[in-house]
């Protein structure tokens, strides 16, 4: 028998569990053997589940079983999660992962390790949910030369950003709808200040381009500053908010963030709403590619998982390493020009004529409603915004300054998606 371990019975380990019980004639029919689900670990005592016949206290237990071909881990975090994917590879088992944290830490290491063992280490899972994307970059888009990805990798922010709009809610409205449905933790600063999505784009990126990616090095900002006014002055100019995390290779160097952005209605990531997650890869042969579904969940995740399983099964060695894995990619600031979104706020409507002489005949000006004072019959409070020319960082910091003497306050500044 193939024997399968699954280390983590939280969200994504049962659903693969669930996968492996389910598809276990299909899998077994398929490879001509018995493949199923043999061990699953976990520090509750699953009594009264269906994983219960299956549960062990001990990863020693499973890696001492020379039956036991393939480890999946499934467990949050990384330290424990990274120790398990050692120790397996050093056993002798392939390692299955949907644990980005550990794939963009550890990523070179792992797969040194899983090569020098004539294994395999696989995390299809680790970026894009149930998106098939790290196979289709490795394999069915190898032969071009990948210049750009842009996606929407995090889809707790893509529902908060998306409920934003319809509901006409609130940040912190939708961060407690996402924490009541399931789709943001407790403690979201992974999500809502983008360090999920740099992980992510770091990992595409190190396949894409050749040379591993540092996390730590991504320039990250989340959505905590984004409102809803800012959504109702994007609307009106045709445009809709997203977290973008985007890489571009040029030169040698990549120029990679995670932001929010303005993104223009028509672009194929416009419409990518809800818990949806959407990756844009530009190829020299292909041109625009768009990978879409969701990005995270119980089964979505656990099809990824059991892909790599499938593809392991049928290949279960490889004969080269990635280059990322020997290289490391050179990070550059990105320095081109750019349309940029600037709202502020002033105590009456400033006039349009002076926000063109200030940032360019181009400018497009946005206002929103304007508060009254109740007991005198004068503003209080304007918001407004504008959509500048393209320009680069250095020239936009040296016009915001202007805003002051026009009597507006700077309240948040973010970049157009072109």
């Amino acid at each position: 028998m193939y024997k399968i371990a699954v280390c983590g019975c939280g969200v994504v380990g049962s659903g693969v569990c669930d996968a492996l019980i389910h598809q276990r004639e299909k899998l077994s029919r398929r490879f001509a053997r018995e493949v199923g689900l043999a061990y699953v670990l976990d520090i509750r005592d699953l009594k009264g589940t269906p994983y219960e016949p299956y549960k062990t206290d001990s990863l020693e237990t499973i890696l001492s079983d020379p039956e036991t071909e393939v480890v999946v881990i499934t467990i949050g975090g990384l330290d424990l999660a990274a120790d398990y994917c050692f120790r397996a590879l050093k056993a002798g088992k392939h390692v299955v992962t949907s644990n980005k944290a550990v794939v963009a830490a550890h990523g070179p290491e792992l797969e040194r390790l899983a090569f020098s063992k004539n294994h395999r280490f696989m995390y299809e899972a680790s970026v894009g949910g149930g998106i098939p994307i790290i196979r289709p970059l490795n394999i069915c888009l190898y032969a071009n030369d990948i210049t750009e990805i842009q996606g929407i990798l995090n889809g707790t922010t893509n529902y908060m950003l998306t409920g934003m709009f319809r509901r006409h809610a609130s940040f912190d409205e939708m961060l407690a709808r996402a924490q009541r449905k399931g789709y943001a933790e407790a403690d979201p600063t992974a999500d809502v200040d983008g360090f999920d999505a740099a992980r992510k784009i770091a990992i595409l990126s190190s396949i894409a381009y050749g040379g591993f990616v540092d996390y730590r090095k991504v320039p990250c900002r989340g959505i905590r500053d984004v409102a809803l006014v800012d959504h109702e002055l994007a609307d009106k100019a045709g445009f809709a908010i997203k977290l973008i995390a985007g890489s571009r290779f040029e030169g040698g160097k990549v120029f990679i963030s995670v932001e929010p952005k303005l993104v223009p209605r028509g672009h194929l990531l416009s419409d990518v709403n809800s818990v949806y997650n959407a990756i844009l890869t530009k190829g020299n042969y292909t041109g625009d590619s768009l990978f879409y579904g969701q990005g995270a969940g119980k089964e979505a995740t656990a099809s990824a998982v059991v892909g790599d399983i499938v593809e392991l099964l049928e290949a279960p060695a490889v004969a080269s390493l990635p280059e990322f894995v020997d290289k490391e990619a050179e990070i550059a600031r990105d320095e081109r020009p750019a349309r940029y979104y600037i709202r502020f706020t002033s105590l009456r409507p400033v006039p349009a004529g002076a926000l063109i002489d200030l940032f360019g005949d181009d400018t497009l000006c946005l206002y929103s409603k304007v508060e009254k004072d109740p007991w005198e019959d004068i503003d209080v409070d304007v918001t407004g915004g504008v959509i500048t020319p393209a320009c680069t960082p250095e020239e936009l910091e040296a016009k915001v300054p202007g805003l002051n003497p026009l009597g507006a306050t700077l309240k948040l500044i973010l970049k157009v998606l072109d």
